[in-house]
């Protein structure tokens, strides 16, 4: 495989995504999607991408797989460019098809990832390598959002319409990405695999229960920039960028340092310190809290989290498609739960003690659950 294409693709992909995934929760709120839509929407990446990938893990042909995903991506931001945005419904659906199609790519690329990372001790630094690489078009992308955009968010169709431009060019790049894809290789049915090796089977229902706890915050979130702080794209471009800078600052240290302590990393780096974000929010006054969070904590969870747990499933497990599969589906389960959990309580208790008090109620009380859950990556 070439890794310059594939380094070039990643950027590109990521500078596409930038422009807009990172506002979708929070312009679902503007646009008056209902609370159980925004978790829908907050958890769709997640458990979407998780339910596609296990089908999925057949394919030979994996270059394919990531060639025409590509090209439906395209396809799909033209249609939120020019139909969706704006209509709560459509906007939901056309967004839950981009998680979905979204999943079968990154399934794709982690496959491919998972092959470059093969031989040894240092895995963990390749992985951070590329992750690295995705970060700066991610980075990039979202500052300009921001900037363009402000709290004038009709200029979200054009934001739209230049993420599917620059997915179909990457479609265009990605008809040269050639690799070889081992035609023996033996699939294991996910049963089997869950009975047979249960120290994966413990990761997990560990990782499976956090993400319960982590996204329940998440469709709090969009709320509290809403509600609570008044925030506008172009702050919370600042939010992402900030974390961003943070996390490639750090990308490649904590792949370095994954490769010599995992396990310190997965707990420490990967899911303590998430309690940071949702006391922020529950407790900030300005949205300059809000920075000083992300200043500290964001870029070193950012990088846990896109290298300690996938590269702790490639490690222990002799079939890697399945076993990414199942990670990727217990986590997007679990996130839906957790996150459509979230949105309906706030729902709730909104009609008790009123919406903004029941945001920041929920919000710490996540954090308490974030930090107990925690501790149960001590076992893995």
């Amino acid at each position: 495989m070439d890794n310059k294409k594939l380094k070039n693709y990643i950027l590109i992909q990521n500078l596409a995504n930038g422009l807009a995934s990172p506002f979708m929760s929070f312009l679902a709120t503007v646009i008056g999607v209902p609370n159980v839509g925004i978790s829908i929407v907050s958890s769709a990446s997640s458990f979407f991408s998780g339910v596609v990938q296990l089908p999925l893990r057949r394919v030979r042909r994996v270059e394919q797989l990531l060639k025409f995903s590509t090209l439906l991506l395209a396809v799909l931001w033209f249609i939120m460019a020019f139909i969706a945005y704006g209509n709560p419904i459509m906007y939901l659906i056309t967004y839950v098809l981009i998680a979905g199609v979204g999943g079968a790519n990154s399934f794709a690329w982690a496959l491919i990832m998972e092959r470059l990372s093969r031989g040894g001790s240092r895995g963990g630094w390749v992985l951070a390598n590329f992750a690295f690489y995705g970060s700066i078009g991610s980075l990039l992308a979202t500052l300009i959002t921001g900037v363009i955009v402000g709290s004038n968010y009709v200029v979200m169709h054009y934001v739209f319409m230049t993420t599917a431009s620059l997915i179909f060019i990457n479609a265009i790049n990605a008809w040269s990405i050639e690799s070889a894809d081992p035609s023996d290789q033996v699939i294991t049915e996910p049963l089997s695999m869950l009975r047979s090796n249960r120290k994966l089977t413990r990761f997990l229902l560990i990782n499976t229960l956090f993400a319960i706890v982590w996204s329940f915050a998440w469709p709090l979130f969009p709320l509290a920039q809403v509600y609570l702080l008044n925030m506008n794209v172009e702050q919370l471009a600042i939010v992402n960028v900030i974390s961003g800078v943070s996390t490639l600052a750090l990308q490649r240290f904590v792949g370095r340092w994954f490769d010599r302590n995992r396990k310190l990393v997965m707990l420490l780096g990967g899911r303590l310190l998430l309690v940071t974000f949702p006391l922020s929010y529950a407790l900030a006054n300005n949205v300059y809290v809000i920075y000083l969070a992300n200043t500290v904590a964001g870029g070193f969870t950012n990088s846990a989290s896109n290298v300690a747990y996938i590269s702790f499933v490639y490690d222990n497990s002799e079939d890697r498609r399945t076993a990414v599969s199942l990670y990727n589906l217990f986590y997007g389960v679990g996130t839906l739960i957790g996150s459509l959990i979230g949105g309906a309580l706030v729902t709730v208790v909104a009609n008790y003690v009123g919406l903004k008090d029941s945001i920041r109620y929920m919000l710490l009380g996540d954090a308490t659950a974030r930090a107990l859950t925690a501790m149960l990556y001590v076992s893995v």
